[in-house]
């Protein structure tokens, strides 16, 4: 027996109410859980916009250098096929694709930025060329005559995964002194992340460079 229009849109009603009876309309009558993790980074982020410093760098030209790296990233990760392999190394968590890998690290445990690390000494040949800060990150950036440039970030959390071109560099982890860092190299591009009194800490060098050297560098982190 066929159901006319006004029929079947009658039985999709009743179905809907039976399947929605047990709900109550008040939104009181429902609790909802966050994760720790997502509350704290709430927190933390509402804490900053509260701030004065907040408003210097979200409308600063310069907030671009801070969501830069992000929005590669991001894009970067869309483009890409579903993860092959899953893997914790020193803390680390891998996930590796076809072309690159994405890199998670350990959380700090900070509410905002108390201390400022800066690169000391200063490598031969470079000097401090600017720094942006807010209460979650700072970022210093050191140039020499020929523009080339090493950039230290410093952040209460990680924004996103660090996407890494596996195709053309490698990356491993090392001990420098009390700490484990995560190393990417490649021709013209060298990076590390670790995490150090609770924060984290991103160095990066944009030109060719011995990995002696740049790894010398991270020891020259050094709180001010």
């Amino acid at each position: 027996m066929s159901m006319t229009k006004a029929e079947l849109m009658e039985a999709f009603r009743e179905a809907a109410s039976a399947e929605f009876a047990g709900f109550s309309p008040n939104e009181s009558d429902y609790t909802y859980e966050f994760s720790a993790r997502f509350e704290r980074r709430m927190d933390r982020l509402i804490r900053a916009e509260s701030r004065p410093t907040w408003r210097f760098v979200n409308t600063n030209p310069r907030r671009l250098i801070i969501i830069v790296v992000a929005v590669v990233m991001a894009l970067f990760a869309v483009a890409c096929a579903v993860p092959e392999i899953r893997e914790s190394i020193a803390g680390f968590f891998v996930r590796v694709f076809s072309d690159h890998a994405e890199i998670t690290t350990p959380e700090a445990n900070r509410e905002m930025i108390d201390d400022v690390y800066e690169l000391s000494p200063i490598p031969d040949g470079f000097y401090l060329k600017n720094r942006t800060k807010s209460d979650a990150v700072i970022i210093t950036e050191y140039s020499n005559s020929v523009g080339d440039y090493i950039i230290l970030d410093q952040s209460i959390y990680d924004f996103l995964p660090l996407s890494i071109d596996t195709e053309h560099g490698e990356y491993t982890t090392c001990v420098i002194g009390e700490k484990t860092v995560f190393l990417h190299f490649s021709k013209n591009y060298t990076q590390a992340i670790w995490t150090e009194n609770n924060y984290i800490f991103h160095l990066r060098y944009l030109s060719q460079v011995d990995i002696d050297v740049f790894t010398s560098w991270i020891s020259f982190v050094k709180h001010i």
